[in-house]
């Protein structure tokens, strides 16, 4: 009798032990995913001892290593002026190397502008401008490549009034305007006048604005990547930053361009602004990237 009670306490014992292996395994499962989302929200300030937490990317090996002959970079966010309140807010406590590109005419565009400036951003126009064969419009205002030299001047005399502290301007859409070379002769012509240079936002290959710039003796730069198309998913993320080893060995910095639209846009240019500094790639301002705009 006392045989069998033992040989069933056994069994039971070997029954429970199995069924309990899953369920480690879940919370195991569970705990990966607690971390994971936990890098994507605000961080509390870490003691200045401690050991900086990595991003989620440090997962991926990449093709290249080292950063001696790696050229900063200038990351600019594009389409402020939508949103306000604590999205803004937590754009504006990005590292202050950070490009604030506020649309005008907006309903929170001199909020966006005014706590960009505060928190030590430089602030730049994202002028609206006519895109090939796109039925949505760029905005209330925007520059056209028909548009006569003193109505893109007014125009650009208004959205410099409405941001008095940009230093410079780039493009929101635009891909017909910025291929009219009259057109950017114009936009570069009168930002020159006002002390302003111009970052082409790339969006067409048939660009005009090197010529616009040569033609004015002025100053222009170009962006380089797109760090949120086609999505913010790591693997894209992870993608980009494959892809600045071919810019190794370039003395000009790399300019970067993502948007402002969302919060999972915000939380992959914090894991993306984590990994590169983690790979010694220095974020620097325009003012620092291009001493020569300043003339």
């Amino acid at each position: 009798m006392e045989r069998k009670l033992s040989f069933i306490l056994l069994l039971m014992l070997l029954i429970f032990g199995c069924k309990g292996k899953p369920e480690t395994q879940t919370d195991a499962s569970q705990e990966d995913q607690v971390v994971y989302e936990e890098t994507t929200e605000p961080q509390e300030p870490e003691p200045a001892d401690s050991t900086p937490q990595k991003s989620p990317l440090s997962k991926y090996e990449y093709t290249w290593s080292g950063s001696d002959d790696m050229p900063d970079i200038v990351i600019i966010v594009d389409d402020f002026g939508n949103s306000g309140g604590k999205l803004l807010e937590d754009f504006a406590d990005l590292p202050q190397e950070i490009v604030f590109a506020v649309l005008p005419d907006l309903s929170h565009s001199k909020t966006a502008a005014e706590i960009a400036a505060r928190k030590g951003h430089e602030v730049i126009i994202h002028v609206p401008m006519e895109a090939e064969n796109s039925s949505v419009s760029p905005g209330k205002k925007f520059i056209s490549k028909n548009m006569e030299e003193d109505a893109i001047q007014d125009v650009l005399d208004d959205f410099i009034a409405q941001m008095p502290m940009a230093i410079a301007a780039n493009n929101h859409m635009g891909s017909a305007a910025t291929a009219s070379l009259s057109t950017m002769n114009h936009v570069i012509g009168h930002l020159k006048a006002k002390g302003l240079f111009y970052i082409d936002s790339a969006t067409t290959a048939q660009s005009a604005v090197f010529s616009a710039t040569k033609q004015n003796n002025a100053f222009s730069a170009r962006r380089d990547i797109f760090l949120d198309v086609p999505d913010n998913s790591d693997a894209t993320l992870a993608d980009k930053i494959q892809s600045l080893g071919k810019y190794k060995g370039r003395r000009e910095p790399v300019i970067i361009i993502t948007h402002c639209h969302n919060r999972e846009k915000l939380d992959a240019l914090r894991k993306f602004i984590t990994q590169v500094e983690s790979m010694g790639i220095r974020i620097v301002s325009l003012r620092d990237a291009f001493p020569q705009a300043r003339t």
